[in-house]
């Protein structure tokens, strides 16, 4: 679990090392970092949920899982807020750091805290989804098979915030973070025109509210699939 913590660091301070001694704006400094975060977290949450799954099959055949408690879903919504609160405070550090680097090492005048804050937030929201996917695979299909659709959800997110993903992006939770995050900072530093304002606003709320649809309809259907589940079978 450690690369929670030790990742939003290195990401943070690599950014903040390639921006020493260039004059950027601020919406520049905060996309490039909502994109880096976004990129990175389908893997990052692939490898994590794999790694997690796979200690719990080591412990007993995921039998602790299964059998800690009664209902058994108590088990499985306690190990989903643990995977969430750890993906809350890698995310949270990572902009903490990222932060303090833009306020005392590249000294960026009159920084808006707030819209960072909110971008990480958005962060958040958009990998809920994501880790109920990911946690889903590792125990159906083991560690392998999360890392590597961990790895097709990196390139997924990054086609998505391109053109590509203009039509679509909306129902796809690979590139929710990324483009709320991104509208987020393209309103609030107004990088575009007045009179776009209306239509981007309409596509933020418009995907927002499908990203909570989505939430609720993938917590609901990870809880009836833990309750039926009883473990591994050895061909799976």
């Amino acid at each position: 679990m450690w690369l929670h913590f030790i990742i939003p660091i290195v990401c943070s301070c690599v950014l903040i090392l390639y921006f020493y001694g260039r004059e950027q704006s601020q919406f520049y400094l905060y996309k490039s970092f909502m994109e880096a975060v976004a990129v990175a977290l389908p893997l990052l949450i692939g490898v994590l949920c794999g790694m997690t799954a796979s200690l719990e099959e080591q412990a007993g055949k995921f039998q602790v899982l299964l059998g800690s408690t009664s209902p058994k879903v108590i088990a499985y919504v306690s190990k989903m807020l643990m995977l969430l609160f750890m993906g809350l405070c890698s995310i949270g550090l990572a902009l903490f750091i990222y932060i303090i680097g833009l306020k005392f090492i590249l000294k960026v005048p009159d920084l808006s805290y707030g819209i960072f804050i909110m971008g990480g937030a958005w962060l958040v929201a958009g990998s809920v989804v994501l880790y109920c996917i990911y946690f889903f695979i590792s125990c159906m299909f083991g560690m392998g098979a999360s890392v590597l659709i961990g790895g097709a959800g990196l390139l997924m997110t990054a086609l998505m915030n391109t053109g590509l993903g203009d039509m679509m992006w909306k129902f796809n939770p690979w590139a929710w973070g990324i483009r709320l995050s991104g509208l987020n900072g393209v309103l609030h530093f107004k990088e575009v025109n007045q009179g776009d304002n209306p239509l981007l606003m309409h596509e933020m709320n418009s995907g927002e509210l499908i990203m909570v649809f989505g939430i609720i309809c993938t917590i609901i259907a990870s809880l009836i699939w833990f309750s039926k589940w009883e473990g591994r079978k050895t061909f799976e």
